[in-house]
């Protein structure tokens, strides 16, 4: 992107921020009001990201668990013929990177109900050449949509993002929504954004439009759901279409459904079923029950994954392998100041369909966590946090640990430890990482809060591991800004 185009997005992001703030000045003069939030951060990134390298297949040793390496990094060979391929580390780069959120919501454009929220972000790589996620994409709405309420009616008009058991699905369109007694209904349908990055979709996938349609997508739908005495079922019905209709982007439903059962037994359930494929994709059931007056809250969950892809990729056609889980999650109040968290899970996964020579593949895997928390007095707090993941061909084990401290009403210290040991997935061999830290939070006023840190990684790599390929150091700082007020809270003598 060019400097003159940063600088008019840049330029355009000064305006945006500049209107909302005349805004909130001439809001009681115009007898309109405006509340929000602004967000400013920088953050600093120095690693050694992995390069792909190859080398003659001569050149690879059988390591101690007898599979081919090059300097301690695992290779793939396939004929004496063809060069080996194997991730090493590259050199150290460092990236800085800011960013600058506004959000708001105003009313009071004369007429009753009527309201207009608002979210944007731009970010900016102010140094470095570490090539960091989005860090050139300069400018984003994620959210800008006008809203008219009228008794049990809304109507929404603009960019939503709608969470839902679909996911997050964000479109530039329309919704009207109606409440009724003990049901409700919606229908909404717009141009369809790209999920995760809320653009359009041609924008959004310009670097790899060879293999995507080169068209916008437009995504319809409706849900509706009962509500009686404690039980709650929602149904939703969403379907994405190329735009010229040559084609089906996606086609899905979800049921979510909660209540409770008699002993004060909690119950959600939720499904989603992908049409074109005609299969159940994702679905749980948790149960969950208090003891001992709220003092111990216990959960059992049953879960089901599997991947999803859109039609517009061929990555759905593989049949993905889903997994089964299930998991026990124990918490206790051990006093007013402490209490404990205890995870259990058992997984499964499906047949992957693939031959094997020496042994099958693995297909178990399990997980537990602990987590604990004490206050001591109402100035010093700790907190730390156990977990094993032992999966299919990756393992993970960490311990992180912190304290904090209040150093005066409105200033907070916090000092944070971590250690984890991976190998497989990162390549960290049976060495570990190591890392530790510090950060500061300051409510300068009711409005103003400040927040900045430092943290650094170093990897104490032992056979097999890649040297100090964990080795990173990140620091970040935040600024929070409110304006506006609640006219409620005002009214009530704030």
């Amino acid at each position: 992107m060019s400097r003159r185009s940063r600088t008019g997005r840049r330029t355009a992001v000064v305006l945006a921020a500049a209107a909302v703030v005349a805004c909130v000045r001439a809001a009681p003069a115009a007898g309109q009001g405006v509340r929000g939030w602004a967000s400013s951060s920088v953050r600093l990134f120095e690693m050694r990201p992995l390069q792909l390298d190859t080398a003659a297949a001569g050149e690879a040793v059988a390591g101690p668990d007898g599979r081919l390496r090059i300097d301690g990094n695992p290779v793939s060979c396939t004929t004496p013929t063809i060069p080996c391929t194997y991730y090493r580390p590259g050199a150290s780069e460092t990236a800085v990177v800011g960013s600058q959120d506004v959000g708001f919501t105003a009313w009071g454009f004369g007429m009753t109900g009527l309201s207009f929220t608002g979210l944007v972000r731009a970010r900016d790589r102010l140094r470095g050449e570490l090539d960091w996620p989005l860090a050139d994409d300069p400018f984003d709405v994620l959210v800008a949509y006008g809203q008219l309420q009228r008794g049990r009616l809304r109507v929404r008009v603009g960019r939503q993002d709608t969470p839902s058991g679909l996911g997050f699905s964000g479109f530039d369109g329309g919704a009207v929504r109606w409440d009724g007694t003990g049901w409700w209904a919606e229908a909404f349908g717009g141009r369809s954004l790209a999920r995760g990055l809320n653009e359009t979709r041609r924008e959004a996938l310009r670097g790899i439009e060879d293999f995507v349609p080169d068209q916008e997508a437009y995504l319809w739908g409706g849900a509706a759901g009962v509500r009686w005495v404690r039980t709650s079922l929602g149904l939703r019905y969403q379907r994405e279409i190329i735009g010229d209709r040559s084609g089906l982007v996606a086609e899905r439903a979800a049921l979510d459904f909660a209540t409770f059962l008699p002993g004060a037994v909690q119950v959600r359930a939720s499904a989603d079923y992908d049409v074109p494929f005609g299969q159940v994709g994702k679905a749980h059931l948790t149960l969950r029950r208090a003891f001992r007056e709220g003092r111990l809250l216990a959960e059992v969950e049953a879960r089901r994954y599997v991947p999803y892809f859109e039609l517009s990729t061929v990555w759905g056609f593989f049949s993905p392998v889903p997994y089964r889980e299930a998991r026990l999650r124990l918490s206790a109040g051990l006093s007013s100041t402490a209490g404990l968290q205890l995870s259990l899970a058992a997984r499964s996964y499906g047949d992957a369909a693939v031959a094997t020579v020496f042994e099958p593949l693995e297909d178990r895997g399990w997980q537990a966590e602990l987590n604990g928390t004490w206050s001591p007095s109402q100035r010093v707090d700790l907190q730390a946090a156990w977990q094993v993941d032992w999966g299919a061909s990756a393992f993970l084990h960490s311990l992180d640990a912190a304290v904090g401290v209040r150093l005066a009403p409105t200033l907070r210290a916090r000092l944070t430890g971590t250690t984890f040991q991976q190998f497989e997935a990162f390549r960290l061999g049976d060495g570990r990482a190591l890392g530790g830290g510090a950060s500061l939070e300051w409510a300068a006023t009711e409005r103003v809060q400040l927040d900045a840190g430092m943290l650094l990684l170093r990897q104490d790599a032992g056979r097999g591991g890649s040297d100090d390929v964990w080795n990173q150091t990140r620091g970040w700082f935040g600024l929070r800004y409110a304006f506006g007020d609640d006219p409620a809270l005002r009214r009530g003598g704030r």
